[in-house]
């Protein structure tokens, strides 16, 4: 619900803060006054172009607008227009797709936009089942979709062939390598070792000679051991230190046969280092192309492979697409024919009603039909387009709406479709959840007894909706919960809330154009015969 607006140097108004309501509000004043003023500053929240309406003499316009605790705004200058969200700068387009989530306008300038093919097909649904709706939609999806992956299948067949020959060579080439896991640190130590082969014959030789050769270390500590345990007879304490010292021989021992089999093992093996450095340098080329480990590379592989697979089934694929996409197009065909046969129930239901609604609004030869017409192919809300035709006249056939009503037909028109669907078709989104709904021209060149009839329509849309009129009958103004007067002067409009004897004044007015006794004694009586709607908040 729109809870407050506040406009500052839209044309001739200078500055405007309203608080709003539930139920009926109207906008009254004298012809040229400027009433539809407010309805303009609602409309730049919808995105309407701004060209011209800068107040002369202010740099700036500004709009901002309270819907349930959201606050919409946006401020025009001669060279930019910048909408806000809640304070945050945000694109016309995402300004006026949120605005129509809570308003929407029914006025002569917004014509064509409000009787939009989508504004159309949501008037008509309001009248058919939801879920006839949404399984269609399903439908379509399911078989937008299937066709979508048989169109990039067939596209990509060249590529496909493509890729495989990449792939292909890809994993080859890393199967070819038989890679083990870790076997690269072990081949680098192997060809450490043989390239330094004469050094290590060299160096352990000396070792071995030094435990066990001509200066027979190891004999040595055999006497000294032999010596210790003589010693041990006479001396206990030494038992320990000889016991140890036989560990010690023992070990020396190993080592020294360790690295006499090192040295009978140890070659200078060119060919094997040619190999191992050939293997190494495989491995490290893999790496660079495939990945910065073993472990990488074959991850890379095995992805590869997948990839492979999914691409070789690819023509198996596309031939299983051609028969589902057949079997969905049948099912979408079938929920598309339900949908339609209760949209065509639906219709002959609202050409009906409306034409009565629309004749007790001041409008006693018009004709009215909604229209459906079959698209060639299945669309994504159905298999039909909905059309409004209306004539206002008998002699003139039917047209679009669009085309055949004027500013002020056209506000009739959507006042009777609202009543019967509940739903306020907007241009911003389908409108069903717009809770605020504006009529500018809908008492344009009407009088009498259609006036009563137009005044207990908004009163009655006024208990679902929150209705805002601009209005010159008195019939209307006398209907609503709140009353605001545009008056200009100087060359500057105000917008004033009336209240007790002020809107008795401003009916008086409506009625006679004077402030006559007898005038002001009518508004008091109309007042008085008028129950007030009741309201319910949305």
């Amino acid at each position: 619900m729109l809870e407050r607006l506040e406009v500052k140097n839209l044309a001739i108004l200078e500055e405007v803060a309203l608080e709003f309501g539930p139920g009926l509000t109207v906008l009254s004043g004298e012809t040229g006054a400027g009433k539809s003023v407010l309805v303009d500053a609602l409309s730049l929240l919808l995105g309407e172009r701004a060209d011209g309406m800068i107040r002369p003499g202010a740099e700036a316009l500004l709009v901002t607008a309270w819907f349930d605790g959201r606050v919409l705004s946006r401020r025009v200058t001669s060279n930019r227009s910048i909408p806000r969200i809640d304070g945050e700068v945000v694109s016309l387009r995402e300004l006026a797709e949120e605005t129509g989530q809570h308003l929407t306008i029914h006025a002569q300038h917004a014509a064509l936009s409000l009787v939009g093919r989508k504004a159309q097909r949501t008037l008509l649904d309001a009248r058919v089942d939801p879920a006839l709706l949404l399984a269609y939609r399903e439908a379509y999806a399911r078989h937008q979709a299937l066709r979508a992956e048989q169109e990039r299948l067939e596209a990509a067949a060249r590529e496909r062939e493509r890729r495989l020959d990449v792939l292909c060579f890809q994993v080859k080439e890393i199967e070819g390598a038989r890679i083990v896991p870790g076997e690269e640190a072990e081949l680098k130590r192997e060809a450490e070792r043989l390239r330094h082969a004469e050094g290590l014959r060299e160096r352990v030789g000396l070792a071995s000679s030094l435990l066990s050769g001509e200066q027979d270390s190891l004999g040595q500590i055999a006497q000294a051991l032999k010596e210790l345990k003589a010693a041990a007879k006479y001396d206990q304490g030494l038992w320990n230190l000889s016991r140890d010292l036989e560990a010690a021989l023992d070990g020396l021992k190993a080592v020294a046969r360790e690295l006499e089999d090192y040295l009978d093992g140890l070659e200078a093996d060119p060919h094997r280092l040619e190999a191992v450095e050939a293997r190494l340098a495989l491995l490290e080329r893999l790496q660079r192309k495939y990945g910065d480990s073993l472990e990488e590379v074959l991850a890379f592989a095995e992805s590869v492979r997948r990839e492979l697979a999914e691409l070789e089934g690819a023509d198996q694929r596309l031939a299983r697409l051609t028969g589902e996409i057949e079997g969905s197009r049948q099912e979408l065909l079938h929920r598309g024919e339900v949908l339609s046969k209760a949209r065509a129930e639906a219709a002959e239901w609202l050409s009906k009603e409306a034409v009565r609604e629309i004749r007790a609004l001041g409008m006693p030869e018009a004709r009215f039909r909604v229209e459906l017409q079959p698209l060639s192919e299945p669309g994504p809300d159905g298999l039909e387009e909905v059309h409004l035709l209306f004539s206002a006249n008998p002699g003139m056939g039917q047209a679009p709406l669009e085309k055949a009503a004027s500013g002020g037909e056209l506000s009739r028109v959507m006042l009777a479709l609202v009543l019967l669907t509940g739903v306020a078709a907007g241009s911003r989104g389908d409108g069903r959840g717009a809770h605020t709904v504006i009529f500018d021209e809908v008492d344009a060149g009407i009088g009498g007894e259609a006036a009563w009839q137009v005044a207990d329509r908004l009163a009655r849309l006024a208990q679902s909706h929150q209705v805002l009129v601009v209005t010159h009958l008195p019939q209307i103004a006398a209907r609503a919960q709140r009353h605001f007067q545009v008056v200009k002067e100087g060359g500057r409009v105000q917008v004033n809330a009336l209240e007790g004897e002020q809107r008795v004044r401003e009916l008086a007015r409506m009625l006679s154009g004077s402030y006559s006794q007898a005038a002001l004694e009518h508004a008091r009586e109309l007042l008085a015969q008028i129950p007030l709607a009741s309201p319910t908040r949305g």
